[in-house]
């Protein structure tokens, strides 16, 4: 099925008990939920639908940050880790991204590698990363170079589609209360 006709559903994250705040992400309606950890918030595979030799994913991250650090900082400190610790990666694409409706809070770092998997196998990861009051949260996509040549509109509409509700004054004295 094209990639510009595939229907997509509307995932409504994180767990209600989360510290997260809520989130919202499309994925095709094929896709299943893979299982969720501490720091994955929620997780979707390709059914087979994409390829049946690759099951692509998308698994939506959190991890608490350091008080005051900023996005650039984050990103720099990732790319290190991995740079560090996976030999063969290579950085595709590393940028911030425009803020999202002109916030400035809503400012994204976009990430995009290449590197084998642990099965030998050239994978194509693609990420992008905001943050929130005291948390770093990562949309990743997982697939093949190939499929992301073939499926890249859909997986951008994914991505498009990724929305944060942060809380409200209120709501954050709440939480502290």
């Amino acid at each position: 099925m094209p990639s510009t006709t595939t229907p997509l559903r509307t995932e409504v994250l994180p767990r209600p008990d989360s510290l997260v705040p809520p989130m919202a992400v499309d994925v095709p309606v094929s896709w299943v939920p893979t299982p969720a950890t501490d720091a994955v918030l929620a997780g979707f595979m390709d059914d087979g639908t994409l390829s049946p030799a690759y099951g692509t994913n998308i698994v939506l991250t959190g991890a608490a940050l350091p008080e005051g650090i900023g996005l650039e900082d984050w990103q720099i400190t990732v790319r290190d880790r991995q740079l560090s610790a996976l030999p063969d990666l290579q950085v595709l694409d590393d940028r911030r991204l425009p803020a999202l409706g002109g916030d400035t809070s809503a400012e994204q770092w976009y990430h995009c590698s290449v590197m084998t998997d642990r099965h030998g196998a050239t994978v194509l990861t693609r990420r992008w990363n905001r943050l929130v009051p005291g948390l770093g949260l990562t949309l990743t996509l997982t697939t093949l170079p190939l499929l992301d040549a073939e499926h890249g509109d859909l997986f951008d509409a994914i991505a498009a589609s990724w929305t944060i509700t942060e809380p409200t004054t209120e709501e954050r004295a709440d939480d502290h209360a």
